[in-house]
């Protein structure tokens, strides 16, 4: 975006014959990263225009990318002496001193620097500050600084990805007012009863099918760090199949999550109330379907004691339209992720469950262990690998599920393995070819099955904070050149968890 607004403000500049034809090759140079040629351009430029500001911010910009700090610091030097009223130079400064480590000196520079207050240069001065702050280890400072550069209203464009990284470093955790995720899945299943909550069993008959999959997840929080803050998070899982067989398996999920973060800062901890419905598509010897297979209202707690490991548990009824199965239910578990590497993530999650059923039949002793691998590859594309391995024991079921069994309950074990590719994200957009296989082993035979299903993938991540700074880029702007790049989107442990959710209900696939 930045080389965007570059090339557009040089392009208007150059029409009205601002900008020299150096200026204008440097600018085209340096956003291609190619430093040296721009050196060598705009010390000449320099040379023949001694007073003029503009090469020597480029030229600044230059030293910089070629990472040649004493002569950026030099030529940003001169800056301050041809325009002593501008805080800019000072800015740059400290930010060089910052990446030396030389911490005291870098906060010398910037407290000293005068920029106009409510100014973009205002807000860089904070963030620097806080900053410096957090590396010193002073993170109720770098907090403060945070505060003012927000209050400020506006930070130049390349400063948000700073502003965020900061954000991040010092209040672990935190995410933003609005946070959102929407999927759309479409490709071909061989078997549209392993995706059904219904748990049915097997027919016989071709159960292969087009398969189609849009979920969305929302979640509003309270912005301010406040020591209770009300959160509220609304869910829709749908799944579709076009064949006639399957059509009756289709289903709706719609959740609601209100909630309570109690406490500022690490550790978060959360406590909701749940509410879940089910609307599956076919019906049941009782009525035509659509009809509404379940309700359920639970109590959850989190506890997140660092932003990368989370403890987890709740139990409440679920209200089946099947009156035997409504049942009790508790669970609890607890999941991390790890990046051994800069290319690589790893998230798992270990959950177990016991349910007590009106009828003792469906009584339920179960867990799962989910993992996911991503690994970044060149140009911001990625690759994910993913696997489930699900097991639950119904320890009242001898002859219930199969009546010429009599003596051996029901015991199921589920092995999903999916493995995917994305290519990066585009304004919070990004699309992937996935490809899963799932094996229910049972020893009720009606209740095994084997799966393949191959989906293209549409995902859109978004967040939204109001009350963030508006970005600025102001004609003839030289960007300061950070090194933090903006933030991309990032499956979170929280997501991973809701597929575990959903693989309790055998409904979803572990990407």
């Amino acid at each position: 975006m930045g080389a965007l607004l570059t090339a557009c403000w040089v392009a208007m500049a150059s029409a009205m014959g601002q900008i020299s034809d150096a200026e204008q090759q440097a600018r085209a140079l340096l956003d291609r990263g190619q430093a040296q040629p721009a050196i060598a351009l705009l010390k000449q430029a320099v040379a023949q225009q001694p007073d003029a500001v503009a090469p020597r911010w480029l030229l600044a910009r230059a030293y910089l990318m070629d990472n040649n700090d004493f002569w950026a610091l030099r030529t940003l030097s001169g800056l301050a002496e041809l325009d002593p009223g501008d805080c800019q130079p000072a800015l740059w400064t400290a930010w060089v001193l910052l990446k030396q480590g030389s911490l005291d000196e870098a906060r010398e520079y910037l407290e000293t620097a005068a920029c106009a207050p409510a100014t973009a240069a205002a807000a860089r001065r904070s963030l620097l500050l806080a900053m410096v702050e957090q590396h010193a280890g002073d993170l109720e400072q770098a907090r403060a600084h945070l505060t003012a550069a927000r209050q400020v209203g506006r930070v130049f464009d390349e400063d948000k990805a700073v502003l965020d990284h900061l954000l991040a470093r010092v209040e672990p955790g935190r995410t933003s007012p609005l946070t959102g995720r929407f999927d759309l899945n479409l490709g071909w299943a061989a078997n549209a009863r392993a995706g059904s909550p219904a748990d049915p069993a097997a027919t016989g008959l071709d159960e292969s099918s087009p398969a189609g999959q849009l979920n969305g997840w929302l979640q509003l929080l309270m912005p301010d760090p406040q020591w209770v803050r009300p959160s509220l998070e609304l869910e829709a899982r749908s799944t579709g199949y076009s064949n006639e067989r399957g059509q009756g398996l289709s289903y709706l999920l719609l959740g609601a999550r209100p909630g309570l973060y109690v406490g500022s800062g690490a550790p978060s901890r959360l406590l909701a109330y749940r509410f879940d419905a089910l609307l599956l598509a076919g019906g049941d010897r009782y009525d035509e379907g659509p009809l509404w297979f379940y309700n359920a209202h639970r109590l959850e707690l989190e506890l997140s004691p660092t932003p990368s490991f989370t403890v987890f548990g709740g139990g409440g009824r679920r209200l089946f339209r099947e009156l035997g199965r409504s049942r009790i239910e508790v669970d609890a578990g607890a999941g991390g992720n790890l990046r051994p590497l800069d290319w690589m993530r790893l998230l798992a999650a270990l959950t177990g469950r016991a349910q007590k059923a009106d009828k003792a039949g469906y009584d339920l002793l179960g867990g799962t262990l989910l993992a996911s691998a991503e690994f970044k590859l060149p140009a911001d594309w990625s690759l994910r690998a993913g696997a489930l391995a699900s097991g639950d024991h119904y320890p009242h079921s001898a002859g219930y599920f199969d009546p010429t069994l009599r003596d051996e309950r029901r015991s199921d074990l589920l092995i999903k393995v999916s493995a995917s590719g994305y290519s990066p994200f585009w304004q919070g957009l990004k699309a992937g070819l996935t490809y899963e296989f799932s094996n229910r082993l049972s020893t009720t035979s009606l209740y095994r099955y084997t799966d393949h299903r191959l989906l293209l993938k549409l995902v859109w991540n978004f967040t939204l904070d109001p009350w963030a700074p508006a970005t600025v880029a102001p004609a003839g702007h030289v960007p300061l050149d950070h090194g933090i790049a903006a933030a991309g989107f990032e499956e979170r442990l929280q997501d991973l968890l809701r597929q575990d959710e959903a693989a309790q209900r055998s409904s979803s696939c572990v990407e």
